[in-house]
């Protein structure tokens, strides 16, 4: 399949999902989609995107199971005579499928098992490791006469709960992959079963042939990949991966080693993580993660040969002497799931960084084949190029297990939604995309949308919408639009759908005759928001410490469009019903309002919020919103009925009251013969905190003679009044 010149735009690509402007929100906005990222919240039919974020025809992929009765499929091998069979858990059951019809082949008796691996010996007998509540068992899988599938147990060792994987050599030699101690077991073609290596870790969850009479494995924490002689059972770490187990293994036509982890710690969960990234260094050369080390060197030099087999005990599998475990070095762990890639001389590096975990591999006419948990998504690598492809996504969540077809076709099987698909071995002849829901944050007008696409001759692009005011689409689309009529790519055409708040694209892409496919290298879609009020949401009048004749006028307001605001303020004196202007074009959202230059009352100050700064007058609002009353008093307080009369002890007492019309009195205050000092006088009843407040000033003793006592009173506002008395000493 040609898909024209893939690539060939990422010049002026700039792989950013949404051009927004927070400032200029009432101007047009383009939603673009010219990414990985960008498409992978969508759904894909018979399409896929790679990491230049160009959108083509892909495989389709079809169910092999109408109603699955399981929820793991674990592994999947196929027969010469193209039977499919899988393995699963809930139940544990082997499963077969030819002709296109799905039937089971083999359920394990009782409760609580489940089939982890698959493999075909070199007899064409089928190998299944079921593991259970007990010890886990290798089964050779064959039919009597009459048909019926019969287990033939091969391996049934204590202490070993897990067969992960299943390796048959040329000769008939098979090697298990088990748990929960993490052992490497061999089994002679004579049946005879012995320990060829114990790692010290929990499980060896993956395996793979590799030249020279060579098995590579792969562990749990700390994901070792270690290369593991046949003969000599002699073992070398070719990496060390920290904490993150590796739970796929597979190798290339030269010889390179890809190993793939699966950490859920690793796992970035959310629509910002759906994208990968290669990480290169330099030149396009990965960079270098960690070399091999040999597991043996610890042991001074000492390897540990392949244990003999003791005689066999009440026909089983011999019992073994287990060699001791290997050490292994501790690294730090990358920040994320990888694949890293180790050359035949020892070279490990990270070739890719994935943000979900990878639960299956596979290396297929030269490009790595992806199963990623948590997002159903099957991703697609070309080492030589650096390319990237989303292949699929799908409603199950986990791709557990790949299976590379006899005749180009490929096999997934999923968990989180147990199901066997296959994806066609040629391009689809036509496929769709459809964009998750677009929220324009408002109601809105849309603008053009526009494809760009490399279309060869024969191929067809075309792009419908729809749009609603409600986001749940899959519960509440029949309140959306109908899909608007094609628009056909690499022309401009204005929306058709009903303004709303909510947008949604389907592009539809056709291949010509001869297969090719066209290649959408961006889209873009505009809109923009219908202009709304503003909103002023709070107005307060603060009084100023220390200057009683300044209010501090506070407020906020926001704008829905993300318009700039401009205020004005005008004020109003209780019972008169005008308005004075007070101050224009404001950006702030706080004013010092004067009050020494009005006259005494109770006033209201307004604020008017306008966006005509980013807006035509045919949709400019204005709002406003007004403080409480405050008080403005610019009038001293009165002092009257003052009285005095003389005490014993050469003292006086003055008598009188303070008067201040809208404020309290605060404080009042005497002063004998204009001296340095103000003494304060004693409100009559205890506290000045009233606009009329009695009060008696007290003096010390005083010469005899006429002396001038000055009253001085106070209100809330500051203002102050004096009045003094002449009195005569006896």
């Amino acid at each position: 399949m040609k898909f024209g010149k893939i690539g060939s735009s990422v010049a002026f690509i700039t792989g950013v999902l949404w051009l927004q402007s927070s400032a200029w929100a009432v101007h047009p906005v383009t939603w673009r989609f010219n990414s990985e990222k960008a498409y992978s919240t969508g759904k894909f039919a018979a399409t896929e995107v790679n990491n230049y974020g160009q959108l083509f025809l892909g495989r389709t992929a079809v169910k092999l199971v109408k109603k699955p009765a399981f929820s793991f499929v674990n592994a999947m091998v196929q027969t010469k005579n193209g039977t499919i069979f899988w393995g699963t858990t809930s139940p544990g059951k082997v499963f077969a499928c030819a002709a296109g019809k799905t039937r089971p082949y083999y359920t394990v008796p009782g409760t609580g098992h489940q089939v982890l691996s698959l493999v075909v010996g070199v007899r064409g007998h089928l190998l299944a490791g079921i593991s259970g509540t007990g010890p886990a068992t290798l089964a050779r899988l064959t039919q009597n006469a009459g048909g019926k599938v019969v287990a033939t147990s091969l391996f049934h060792q204590v202490g070993v709960k897990y067969i992960w994987a299943i390796h048959v050599n040329a000769n008939g030699t098979i090697y298990l992959a088990t748990g929960p101690t993490g052992e490497l077991w061999k089994i002679s073609p004579a049946g005879k079963a012995s320990l060829l290596l114990k790692t010290g870790t929990k499980n060896i969850l993956a395996m793979v042939q590799a030249p020279h009479n060579n098995l590579v494995v792969a562990t749990d924490n700390p994901g070792l990949v270690i290369r593991v002689n046949e003969r000599t059972g002699r073992p070398f770490v070719l990496l060390s991966a920290g904490a993150a187990e590796i739970d796929a293994l597979a190798m290339d036509q030269s010889g390179d080693i890809f190993a793939a982890t699966a950490s859920p710690l690793l796992a970035r969960i959310g629509v910002a993580a759906l994208s990968m990234q290669s990480d290169l260094a330099g030149m396009g050369r990965p960079a270098l993660v960690h070399g091999g080390k040999v597991l043996a060197a610890a042991l001074k030099g000492k390897v540990h040969p392949a244990p003999k087999p003791a005689k066999p005990r009440m026909g089983r599998l011999p019992a073994v002497t287990h060699p001791a475990p290997l050490p292994f070095p501790s690294v730090g762990h990358i920040k994320s799931n990888v694949v890293y890639q180790i050359t035949p001389t020892g070279r490990a590096s990270v070739l890719l960084h994935v943000p979900d975990m990878i639960l299956s591999m596979l290396y297929r006419h030269g490009k790595l084949l992806l199963g990623l948990g948590g997002h159903g998504r099957l991703l697609e690598y070309d080492p030589f190029t650096q390319t990237e492809t989303l292949v699929t996504r799908l409603t199950q969540l986990d791709i557990l297990s790949l299976l590379a077809g006899r005749h180009g076709g490929l096999y997934l099987g999923t968990a989180n939604g147990g199901q066997v698909l296959r994806l066609s071995a040629k391009v689809a002849a036509s496929g769709t995309y459809v964009s998750r829901v677009m929220d324009a944050k408002l109601p809105a007008n849309w603008g053009v949308a526009h494809l760009q696409a490399d279309m060869p001759a024969g191929t067809r692009v075309t792009i419908r919408t729809r749009s609603g005011n409600v986001q749940n689409i899959a519960t509440l689309g029949r309140f959306w639009s109908a899909w608007s009529a094609a628009m056909p790519a690499n022309t401009w055409r204005k929306i058709s759908s009903p303004a709303a708040r909510y947008l949604q694209f389907k592009i539809h892409l056709t291949a010509n005759k001869a297969g090719q496919s066209p290649v959408v290298d961006a889209a873009s879609l505009v809109y923009q928001q219908i202009t709304v009020p503003p909103q002023i949401n709070a107005v307060m009048a603060l009084p100023v410490a220390g200057n009683p004749h300044l209010v501090k006028i506070k407020w906020s307001a926001t704008d829905a469009n993300g318009d700039s605001l401009q205020y004005r303020l005008a004020y109003r004196q209780k019972g008169i019903p005008v308005w004075i202007g007070l101050v224009n074009h404001l950006t702030d959202t706080d004013y010092l309002f004067k009050t020494n230059s009005v006259p005494s009352g109770k006033y209201r100050v307004k604020v008017i919020a306008s966006n005509a700064a980013d807006n035509n007058p045919q949709e400019t609002f204005q709002v406003a919103r007004e403080t409480r009353y405050f008080v403005v008093e610019n009038a001293p307080p009165v002092i009257s009925g003052l009285k005095w009369k003389n005490l014993q002890g050469q003292r006086v007492v003055v008598t009188g009251f303070a008067r201040s019309r809208r404020v309290p009195i605060v404080a009042v205050a005497f002063q004998v013969d204009s001296g340095k000092y103000w003494q304060p006088a004693a409100a009559s009843d205890k506290i000045f905190d009233a606009p009329l407040e009695g009060f008696s000033a007290r003096t010390g003793k005083l010469a005899a003679g006429p002396h001038r006592i000055t009253i001085r009173a106070v209100d809330a506002k500051g203002n102050k009044t004096y009045k003094s008395v002449l009195v005569t000493v006896h």
